[in-house]
């Protein structure tokens, strides 16, 4: 019988002794996290889909504030060539209104029989 009290014990023991072990690797200290391999993993493919993001908005942000200061320049360049172009219509009517004032002006010439101007 002693034999058998002895197993019993050892095997009590053991299970103890398991559990003891089991219940100390589910707890983690309060200051610390425990993750476990796939949830440590999962945590680092998003994070570095964040960073992606991150990365992506700021690209896309610059290129953004690019566009806006490329639209702006078309915007004065546009003005300045509108400008040009009311001042070359302006040029071209008063160089009309003094060829036609100068034409007038001018008193037809005879040569024989046949006028110039």
């Amino acid at each position: 019988m002693s034999n058998i009290l002895r197993i019993i014990l050892i095997l009590i023991c053991a299970l103890l002794i398991g559990a003891v072990s089991a219940k100390a690797q589910q707890t983690c200290p309060p200051e610390y996290v425990c993750l476990t391999p796939t949830a440590a993993r999962a945590a680092l493919e998003v994070g570095d889909k964040a960073k992606a993001l991150e990365a992506e908005n700021k690209a896309q942000a610059k290129a953004i504030d690019d566009l806006k200061q490329l639209l702006n320049d078309m915007k004065v360049n546009y003005a300045t060539a509108a400008a040009e172009a009311s001042i070359l219509k302006q040029q071209q009517v008063r160089d009309s209104a003094m060829i036609e004032l100068l034409t007038k002006m001018v008193r037809p010439k005879r040569i024989g029989l046949i006028n110039i101007f």
